[in-house]
């Protein structure tokens, strides 16, 4: 996960760039190294596979 400016990321699946207060990051329950960051509309399309789980607040990661 590339931050941009400090409080903004690329979406991975559409490539919009949202801030890091309204982003979702969906990772791999056995690998922490997995970490794919998705807007809310790529969110809503995508789900939650099984064997994934999401992390809605990762305003932690702003560097300003």
């Amino acid at each position: 996960m590339d931050i941009i400016d400090g409080t903004k990321i690329e979406c991975a699946r559409c490539d919009e760039v949202t801030s890091l207060d309204d982003v979702n990051v969906l990772g791999k329950e056995n690998n922490r190294s997995y970490a794919k960051p998705l807007c809310d509309d790529c969110l809503k399309k995508v789900g939650v596979p099984k064997g994934y789980e999401l992390e809605r607040d990762v305003s932690y990661l702003k560097s300003e």
